[in-house]
């Protein structure tokens, strides 16, 4: 049974505001509880290989409130039972901070019960879990920390820093660690980039965390421990492992930030089955250091985000894997019935060999949704303010366009 801030979880009660500041000190003082002990900011012993494998499946972007979209619910809940997965990893924007309905009410009591229903079927499969931030999520009065507790009210929760954070994952006889996994938090403790992206970078402290945990388990395991790391938004190198074209080129996207007039598609390896690029990479303009940290020991083999939905391909830099996941949240804009979420396989005898691949909700559920009508129209919606500005603009040209006959027959009918 998963205890969640708010009875038992996938039952949601009727919550007043004095209730949710007592269950936010029971959760301090009562139900701060994480599977595994901490030693020096390192879980211990909790997550494991099974049978030489071990399985990692990532969700991003759930985005959503109280009012929680069933089709989300339901994708998730299938999604672990088909894919068995040994860890799940949120990548963010769990929560639609912007969203209407919680303008109503108190912002922790709103945001505990989003978090309650979304979290319903990971709690209930038993599964460890863990989370990042993106840049919805923190809202009003229910910021990072006291979404943080929500989460951890879940037995089945682990993670003990959501700045930047390393779960090492053990061999089955406990004695090594060949693999580990990386999360870092959006914009901690920086919100702006220093360009026109309002996206801000990984910072220096993050960099520094990450060092010193790699560190660790690299002397005490004797060797360097391979990894895979996950975060909300993609890294600025992003934009140097796409294909830059002319405008008009068939499958191109429009820039962002400091890109913005520029075109581009998927390098022709990068086109595979499966993958798309819907929308541009909204990711900061400023580059952090972290990809260069990485390559310092070669540990981190891949690094997977999600922020634009509708994006679903996996890049190189140099020897890294910039890797996108697409959206699974059903109350906001995205890719149809291929919302979906990432699996990664990672093998206890060759750990720097790992497979990855997509499930969607198509492939599990097949094309019929509970809320057809509101998936048609946020399949359709656009991703960006930046994307309203280019369909008002393309509405403009073409009315232009027709007006011109328009007018010239007006006057030619004047001038009979």
């Amino acid at each position: 049974m998963m205890f969640s801030p708010y009875g038992i979880t996938g039952k949601t009660k009727r919550i007043t505001k004095a209730d949710t500041y007592k269950t936010a000190e029971l959760i301090s003082a009562v139900f701060y509880k994480i599977t595994g002990r901490e030693t020096g900011g390192i879980m211990e012993k909790t997550l494991k290989f099974k049978d030489g494998k071990f399985r990692i499946l990532q969700l991003s972007d759930m985005q959503d409130t109280y009012n929680t979209s069933p089709d989300t619910v339901r994708f998730t809940e299938e999604a672990i039972k088909i894919t068995k997965p040994d860890f799940i990893v949120l990548t963010g924007d769990q929560i639609k901070g912007y969203g209407l309905s919680f303008l109503k009410g108190d912002n922790k009591t709103n945001a505990a019960k989003a978090i309650n229903a979304l979290m319903a079927p990971i709690g209930e499969s038993g599964i460890p879990f863990t989370a990042v931030f993106g840049n919805h999520d923190a809202f009003g009065e229910a910021q990072k920390d006291f979404q943080w507790k929500c989460y951890k009210c879940f037995d089945n929760f682990i993670g003990n820093d959501y700045e930047t954070a390393v779960f090492p994952v053990y061999s089955e006889n406990e004695e090594n660690v060949p693999f580990c996994v990386y999360t870092f938090d959006y914009d901690a403790g920086e919100n702006k980039a220093n360009g026109i992206s309002k996206y801000g970078k990984i910072t220096e402290k993050q960099i520094n965390k990450y060092r010193n945990y790699r560190d660790i388990l690299s002397e005490k395991y004797g060797h360097t421990v391979k990894a895979l790391a996950f975060q909300h938004v993609p890294p600025a190198e992003m934009y140097d492992c796409l294909k830059e074209v002319k405008k008009g080129t068939k499958n191109s996207v429009q820039g962002a930030g400091i890109h913005k007039n520029q075109y581009y598609t998927l390098p022709d390896y990068a086109v595979k089955k499966g993958s798309f690029m819907g929308e541009n990479p909204a990711s900061p303009d400023e580059k952090s250091g972290q990809l260069e940290a990485f390559e310092e020991k070669n540990d981190v083999m891949g690094l997977y985000f999600g922020h634009d939905h509708n994006n679903s391909f996996i890049v190189k830099w140099n020897n890294i894997d910039l890797g996108y996941t697409q959206g699974c949240g059903f109350n906001v804009y995205g890719p149809g019935h291929l919302r979906g979420g990432r699996v990664f396989d990672i093998y206890e005898s060759e750990p720097d060999k790992y497979k990855t691949f997509t499930v969607t909700y198509k492939d599990i559920l097949g094309a019929r949704t509970k809320r057809p009508v509101k998936t048609f129209m946020y399949t359709h919606s656009p991703s960006s303010v930046s994307a309203v500005e280019a369909q008002c603009k393309k509405i403009a040209k073409a009315a232009a366009v027709c007006a011109v006959p328009v007018a010239a027959a007006y006057i030619l009918k004047k001038l009979k």
